[in-house]
């Protein structure tokens, strides 16, 4: 019951974080359209796209270590030199 609640919750999590990510990059495109200085309109522009890199890429990382972590599989028991008996 709990894997599956968590299962949903984690494509959830990645969505609003890439929702979150995509309303901030449209909030500083539009700030930085409305400057008038083109040496800080270009410096802003630069800011953006390495804004912009670095949230949804991070987005993406995060939603997918959290799904690594939750998913997982458990190391099953074997002998003691850590051979299992299973078929690879």
């Amino acid at each position: 019951m709990i894997r599956n609640l968590i299962a949903v919750l984690t494509p959830l999590l990645g969505a609003v974080l890439t929702l979150a990510s995509v309303f901030l990059l449209l909030y500083m495109t539009v700030e930085t359209e409305l400057m008038e200085d083109p040496l800080r309109r270009t410096l802003a522009i630069f800011g953006t796209l390495a804004a912009g890199v670095l949230l949804l890429m991070g987005s993406v990382y995060i939603c997918t270590r959290v799904a690594v972590i939750i998913f997982r599989r458990r190391p099953s028991r074997g002998n003691a030199s850590g051979a299992t008996n299973q078929p690879l």
